[in-house]
């Protein structure tokens, strides 16, 4: 019981503060841009606090809290989808966002995913400045039976030094390295085995279950941190780097995904955030920050996506506009609308009977 609460206060507290710092973007640049706010609230449901500043935004906290959103004036709902100046005294009209015009629009709605990917930018330069770089290295614990790497020869207690002539600092970089392979690819492996460097070649295989490829070895599980005295500079290329990286393999995922040479199966929704969140917590700070980090970037990209009711389906309809020199009607764009509703519920939706499953599977063992 004890550790179902620590998995749900980890969920909310990792989720809340992503999205509230997203919300935040599309806030400060709103009134840099001379829209008002009308509300910040942290939550949905129903309104617990509410405090209203000089500005005319009522800062409020709601029941539930898994996020929070922003409203400006002339928005019809929080979600911001609709807007309309009806019943808006004619000296704030110029103060709705729909008065601005398309590049201060379109600079309000990337600030959202913006702020995610400067927040995990602080939050991983923190890291590497006053930590330094906390890995788990590419040593063998265990090979699996009859899988690639038993056949390949791979032993426990060796190091993998490289795969394909590609650098392999910590294990990370190989589960990344295997999953991000294509199918049927043989990858070459240089290891080190006591004081001899060998080369092996081995082909991953599909996991029936998940459907991801795998080589059939796990972690022995030694951390160590590296790169201990990073100067801030440093910290700065390196949490520059961490953010590419992860962005560049997540858009190769779902290239892979959409041109179906890898399975959705990989996928994680509410379900599987809350799993992982509380793995992060439970890892201590250091592995928290690491994820809130993670999970802000994750949240900033697919706030890009060209989805609708996404920034990135608003952004691209500027985009549009932009082209036509003016913008969609009203029924196409609401049309748009709620094909990305049914889109972004199909997706909740599957990722919930992939999450469910799971972690079914690993409370009962």
């Amino acid at each position: 019981m004890i550790t179902t609460l620590l998995y749900l206060l980890a969920f909310v507290l990792v989720l809340s503060l992503v999205v509230i710092v997203h919300e935040g973007g599309h806030f400060a640049v709103a009134r840099l841009c001379g829209v008002k706010v009308t509300e910040f609230a942290m939550g949905f449901g129903k309104k617990l606090f509410s405090k209203t500043d000089k500005h005319g935004t009522a800062w409020q906290l709601r029941l539930v809290p898994l996020g929070g959103y922003v409203k400006m004036l002339g928005d019809e709902d929080a979600a911001s989808a609709k807007s309309s100046d009806k019943d808006i005294p004619e000296e704030d009209k110029d103060k709705t966002f729909m008065s601005k015009n398309l590049a201060q629009r379109a600079a309000i709605i990337f600030a959202g995913p913006a702020m995610n990917y400067i927040f995990a930018f602080v939050l991983l330069v923190g890291l590497f400045w006053g930590v330094g770089e906390v890995i788990i290295k590419p040593v063998v614990g265990s090979v699996m039976p009859n899988s690639a790497a038993a056949e390949a020869g791979l032993q426990p207690h060796d190091e993998i030094i490289s795969i394909n002539d590609m650098s392999i600092e910590s294990f990370a970089d190989i589960q990344r390295k295997v999953l991000l392979t294509n199918y049927g690819q043989e990858l070459t492996l240089k290891i080190k085995r006591n004081d001899e460097t060998l080369s092996v070649a081995l082909t991953p295989r599909i996991e029936k279950k998940t459907e991801k490829p795998l080589i059939g070895i796990t972690a022995a599980g030694e951390t160590v941190i590296i790169n201990k005295n990073l100067s801030f500079w440093d910290s700065c290329k390196k949490s520059i780097s961490t953010i590419y990286e992860t962005t560049r393999d997540t858009l190769v995922y779902l290239g892979q995904v959409l041109t179906g040479k890898r399975t959705p199966k990989d996928m994680r929704g509410p379900l599987g955030i809350a799993e992982a969140s509380g793995d992060a917590l439970l890892g201590g700070f250091i592995s928290l920050v690491a994820f809130v980090a993670q999970i802000s970037i994750a949240i900033g990209l697919m706030n890009l996506l060209p989805i609708p009711l996404l920034d990135g389906g608003h952004l691209f309809l500027y985009a549009i506009e932009a082209i036509r020199r003016k913008p969609l009607t009203e029924k196409m764009q609401t049309a748009i609308m709620w094909a990305g509703l049914c889109i972004l519920m199909t997706i909740f939706a599957y990722t919930m009977l992939l999450d469910i499953p799971r972690i079914i599977q690993r409370v009962v063992g």
